[in-house]
């Protein structure tokens, strides 16, 4: 794709003119040609941004990742960071939610850190009842599972509340009955 465009906002411009797909591929070409910090920022948000429109979560992490690398406040780091940890849910990549969450750990302060993994509960929690309610079951299973390590206790106790009946329709006898025994000495009733 030829690029004639010099700044920032004629890229923006010609963008906005273009169907999705035909601007990831002209914002990647961008990428290719240009060196400038503000056009690679745009570039990389802008990518992150349809890619996750169009429920293509692996491109859409890798693209915001890169703009991690050139963002300049923290504030602004730290909120790519957050973003990340949103695509890594909607993507179903559980097992990278640590990782995520470890780099917000490395540059946030305290009141960051918690608000931080209190979203990151709150993004699980209504994943998992988006697919309970779904009938999906096993990917709500996935996400109960991730989110009953991450929970206080209180909160504990009905995730797997929730995981007994999702075992059960899964035909998992053994982990509900497991899970059942673990809430009745509690003093759980399921």
């Amino acid at each position: 794709m030829q690029i004639l465009e010099k700044t920032r906002d004629e890229i923006e411009t010609r963008a906005s003119k273009m169907s999705d797909f035909l601007r990831m591929e002209y914002l990647e070409s961008c990428l290719k040609r240009f060196t400038e910090i503000e056009i690679q920022r745009y570039c990389y948000q802008e990518l992150s941004r349809l890619y996750e429109k169009n429920f293509m979560y692996p491109d859409a992490i890798k693209y915001i990742s890169k703009f991690q690398e050139v963002c300049i406040s923290k504030r602004e780091k730290i909120q790519a960071f957050l973003k990340e940890i949103e695509l890594t849910i909607k993507g179903g990549f559980y097992d990278r939610i640590d990782f995520a969450y470890r780099k917000i750990n490395e540059i946030a302060t305290t009141e960051e850190i918690y608000e931080a993994r209190k979203k990151m509960v709150d993004l699980l929690m209504s994943e998992a009842q988006k697919f309970e309610k779904s009938s999906k079951y096993s990917y709500a299973a996935r996400a109960y599972e991730r989110l009953s390590h991450l929970v206080t206790d209180n909160e504990r106790l009905e995730v797997k509340k929730h995981l007994v009946t999702i075992y059960k329709k899964l035909g998992k006898v053994r982990e509900s009955i497991e899970l059942e025994r673990e809430l009745a000495r509690s003093g759980v009733k399921v």
